[in-house]
């Protein structure tokens, strides 16, 4: 209603603008063509008197009131002394003063107005004195252009009143069907906190205005409301599933050494229940991680990289580790790498990837790192000689928590996987797995050499 009442009242004020102006031009359009009007029959008259006289003058002022008739005007001719030879003068014009001495001064181009008693109309006279001393005057009336605009403030209320009912009705209809749609959005979000439906969309009308888009974004963020609180959802159900076993066993031991009261029990007790208390760290650390990294949320620092430097750091460290097993690391990048990315992250990544590898390849085998260039993208593959993933885990094996069945045996927490996808897909990137011919896994990672990561 504030609205239509604006629009209204600034429409009504316009009008009045445009009154104002349109009448003004209205009396100045009128009072030129009277002037025009005037000069034009008084050179017609006193061209008249040059070839005949007076009588040329009157003869020639009869036959215009006959030809043109419509408006009537005056015409007056007084010889030297004041005495008025002859005369046009319209019924009811008597009442104007004729001999009033500042019609004795006009001049072409000089004008006089007439008021007379009783009279709502004015007289518009010009004038010219002749060769012989003798006075031509010539006028016409106001009443045809006062009419006009006494018409037109007589019905220009009407108008103003027909301008603020039609802005009312028109500005109540447009308004009402303008916010139908912002009344159904809140009707939607009213619903949604009542029931906590967040499936819940509403339906855009399609054409494109700011109502869709207004729509299209309300949609859009509930589709990021119910992500975050699936994946809150999905995390808390893991870390209450998986929190359970390292917990049961920290109550088991504790009150196994309880029950023996002994020392040595004690320290064992003790020792376990540190080692299960730092695995459900890792465990609650690295659910969070995959999150917050899934949702978008996770922390990065990007910096530049060199990603050679980066996985051969990476290889380094798990060389020890693979001796153990007599597992040899090659290593490969026949080019420099950069790219934009969080270090720490990257070789979390590169690290799950080799530490895999090195779990599940055999005794006495080889893993291959291999890095390159795709088009703008930078990739890293990490091939063993292990047993592979057969092809009906390989959809599976990124879910958290995950184990397959050749994997139930080696310790873990089943997040290794879960870690790097989430991982590489926060920096833009992707992961993929294959079983290379004749070897084992084949994981491969791809990344965008400037990603759009938010930090």
């Amino acid at each position: 209603m504030r609205l239509t009442l604006i629009v209204t009242l600034s429409a009504a004020l316009s009008s009045v603008l445009v009154y104002g102006i349109l009448l003004g031009a209205l009396f100045i359009g009128f009072g030129s063509q009277d002037r025009a009007e005037l000069d034009a029959r008084l050179l017609s008259y006193w061209a008249a008197w040059q070839y005949g006289g007076a009588e040329a003058v009157l003869s020639q002022a009869s036959a215009d009131m006959k030809e043109h008739g419509g408006r009537p005007f005056l015409l007056t001719l007084n010889d030297p002394e004041g005495e008025m030879l002859g005369a046009l003068i319209p019924g009811a014009w008597e009442k104007f003063d004729l001999m009033d001495p500042k019609l004795m001064e006009l001049s072409p181009g000089a004008y006089a107005t007439l008021k007379g008693e009783g009279m709502h109309y004015a007289l518009l006279a010009t004038g010219t004195a002749l060769d012989d001393g003798s006075r031509l005057l010539v006028g016409v009336s106001t009443e045809n252009r006062l009419f006009l605009v006494r018409m037109y403030q007589r019905y220009y209320p009407w108008a103003i009143v027909a301008i603020i009912l039609a802005g009312l009705i028109v500005g109540i209809i447009s308004s009402r069907r303008l916010l139908m749609p912002i009344g159904k959005l809140n009707e939607e979000i009213d619903r949604i906190i009542v029931t906590g439906e967040l499936s819940r969309r509403l339906d855009s009308s399609g054409t494109g205005d700011s109502f869709d888009t207004l729509i299209s974004r309300y949609n859009r963020l509930l589709d990021r409301v119910e992500s975050l609180i699936g994946g809150m959802r999905d995390t808390l159900n893991a870390v209450a599933h998986d929190l359970r076993t390292p917990l049961t066993r920290l109550r088991g031991h504790a009150e196994m050494a309880l029950r023996k009261s002994n020392t040595g029990e004690y320290e064992e007790a003790l020792a376990v229940v540190v080692e299960q208390t730092d695995q459900a760290v890792a465990l609650l650390s690295a659910i969070m991680d995959i999150a917050e990294a899934e949702q978008g949320m996770l922390h990065f620092d990007i910096v530049p990289c060199s990603l050679e430097a980066l996985v051969a750091e990476v290889c380094e460290m798990y060389e020890f580790i693979a001796d153990e097993k007599k597992i040899s690391i090659h290593f490969e990048a026949p080019e420099s790498l950069e790219l934009m990315g969080d270090p720490a992250r990257l070789r979390q990544i590169f690290g799950n990837l080799v530490d895999n590898a090195v779990k599940y390849a055999p005794r006495g085998s080889k893993i291959d790192v291999l890095c390159g260039k795709e088009g703008d993208d930078c990739w890293i593959e990490v091939i063993d000689d292990g047993p592979g993933v057969p092809d009906s885990e390989k959809n599976r094996i990124f879910e958290r928590f995950y184990r397959g069945d050749r994997s139930r045996a080696s310790r873990g927490l089943g997040l290794g996987l879960s870690m790097v996808k989430a991982l590489a897909e926060a920096h833009g990137g992707s992961i993929s797995v294959r079983n290379a011919e004749g070897r084992g896994a084949c994981f491969k990672v791809l990344l965008p050499k400037n990603a759009n990561i938010s930090i």
